[in-house]
């Protein structure tokens, strides 16, 4: 449901390609709906996931992606 929004997100912080099931994962760390957020929160919460996959890795974040269903 989010992901066109997350790569449209990405895209504008120069992420095209990120996968965007990592990238909701993260931010499902913090806020368990993503209904709640504003459009300024929810692209501030992309840029934070981002920087927690680039820290993390592709490995470690599918594992996460994948325990939320994703």
């Amino acid at each position: 449901m989010y992901r066109d929004l997350i790569r449209e997100t990405a895209a504008r912080l120069g992420r095209v390609g990120i996968d965007s099931r990592h990238v909701e994962a993260w931010m499902r760390l913090e806020h368990g709906c993503l209904d709640g957020l504003s459009p300024r929160q929810f692209a501030d919460e992309v840029e934070v996931a981002i920087g927690c996959i680039d820290e993390a890795g592709d490995a470690t974040s599918e594992r996460l992606a994948a325990s939320f269903g994703l």
